[in-house]
């Protein structure tokens, strides 16, 4: 059975700052992957940088790789190792 994780927080890139989010996180034989949902222009611009940060409400980052883009909807995978990602949420 496959975990899944749903939070709000906040995406943030290097380059336009953040936006609030809602993220759903599934924890899958070969790692961590997952869709977030924000504003556009954050989206479009973590998708360019190949790079991110979530931070969760409780201000724990998690670090992510943008995989596909969608309008408001980002598909990504997680960096971070499963351990690491667990305690975000602990």
């Amino acid at each position: 059975m496959v975990r899944t994780i749903q939070a709000k927080g906040w995406l943030r890139t290097s380059g336009f700052g953040s936006a609030t989010a809602r993220f759903e996180i599934r924890f899958e034989r070969d790692g961590a992957v997952g869709e977030v949902r924000s504003e556009l222009t954050i989206i479009a611009e973590a998708k360019s940088a190949g790079r991110a940060l979530l931070v969760t409400e409780a201000g724990r980052w998690i670090s992510i790789r943008p995989t596909e883009m969608a309008g408001n909807v980002l598909r990504f995978k997680v960096l971070d190792d499963e351990t690491t990602l667990a305690r975000c949420f602990s």
